[in-house]
């Protein structure tokens, strides 16, 4: 029976983590589908005509476009990583899309319409953030339904 796995990355050593982890636990199942996934937020498309002002803002742009390519490489080491672990390029998928939602809902929306059976999320201690917000591990493990096993790497 092939096992759906979702790791949800953002380019963080905690993210490294649960590459590792999934590498190490499920590299010998050949019947593994793990899907590498990041939304990150498009940069916006700005009509320019000829004006000083809007140079500086295609120079903006163009980094943030730049930043995107770098992400998408760091998926696609991410991927390497894997396969490296032993598991055939063609198990192993990337999904880089924009962000339409909140994190934690795209990850149960993915989840319940993909039928992921694993979700490998991970926790980031001592982020300043967590204290004003609730992190998104602890948003998806409050909603999972029966059916799914989330694996929490620290």
């Amino acid at each position: 029976m092939a096992v759906k796995i979702l790791i949800p990355y953002n380019f963080t050593i905690n993210d490294e983590k649960s590459i590792d982890f999934v590498g190490q636990r499920y590299a010998r199942k050949k019947d593994a589908e793990i899907t590498l996934f990041h939304a990150f937020t498009p940069v916006p498309e700005i009509d320019i005509r000829n004006n000083p002002i809007m140079d500086k803002v295609i120079r903006n742009t163009a980094y943030l476009r730049g930043q995107q390519d770098d992400q998408k490489n760091a998926l696609e080491a991410g991927r390497r990583k894997l396969i490296n672990y032993g598991f055939a390029e063609h198990q192993v998928q990337c999904l880089y899309v924009p962000v339409r939602q909140d994190i934690a809902n795209h990850i149960l929306w993915l989840w319940k319409t993909e039928k992921f059976d694993v979700v490998v999320l991970n926790r980031n201690p001592g982020n300043i953030i967590n204290y004003f917000s609730r992190s998104i591990s602890k948003r998806i493990t409050r909603h999972v339904e029966g059916g799914i096993r989330v694996h929490i790497v620290n």
